[in-house]
């Protein structure tokens, strides 16, 4: 694996940790490269990634035939690869976005930059996560799985930690701008 893949990886880890936007051993990044998909091992520390938390795998497999250490969301990952351009997708956990989506199907970020860079980000229940994020992020950036946590696709890892940013900040300066409405 190559060094400068290793420290991109390690770098947004640590950025999303940083951010608060998932847990230690919280979601799960990838990167599709040279007809391969690296992607983080099952419960790896995502501020602390070592070389054997990155695991190498065909694009094309399927889930149940590789290594028990990968992501549970390898399938996910295989999926939006599948059917979209992504160069790179990341699962976190963005604390307002899972609470707004709770109580929505789509977020409308209120601020300028969400607004423009993330347009609207629809939600999709955890039952049918599989069959709709694939299609969803054919034109969006990002998906809301209910209750659960954010996918974003971008060109890069750093790219897609862009977009997870900033649709932790909308989903917090919106649940800001509700608190001082109702005073």
């Amino acid at each position: 694996m190559q060094e400068r893949m290793l420290e991109e990886f390690q770098q947004v880890g640590e950025d999303l940790i940083r951010q608060k936007l998932t847990t230690t051993h919280g979601g799960n990044m990838s990167l599709r490269h040279a007809g391969k998909l690296i992607i983080t091992a099952h419960f790896s520390m995502m501020g602390r990634l070592m070389p054997g938390d990155l695991i190498d795998v065909p694009l094309r497999e399927e889930p149940d035939h590789i290594t028990s250490n990968v992501s549970n969301d390898f399938g996910l990952h295989q999926l939006i690869y599948k059917f979209t351009p992504a160069g790179a997708v990341i699962h976190a956990h963005p604390a307002y976005a899972v609470a707004m989506s709770l109580q929505t199907d789509m977020i409308a970020p209120p601020d300028l930059e969400g607004s423009v860079f993330l347009r609207e980000i629809p939600v999709v229940g955890a039952a049918e996560a599989a069959q709709k994020m694939p299609q969803v992020l054919q034109t969006h950036v990002a998906v809301v799985v209910r209750g659960h946590g954010s996918y974003v696709v971008g060109r890069t890892l750093t790219e897609a930690l862009a977009y997870t940013s900033a649709l932790g900040l909308s989903c917090e300066v919106a649940y800001l701008a509700e608190s001082l409405r109702s005073g």
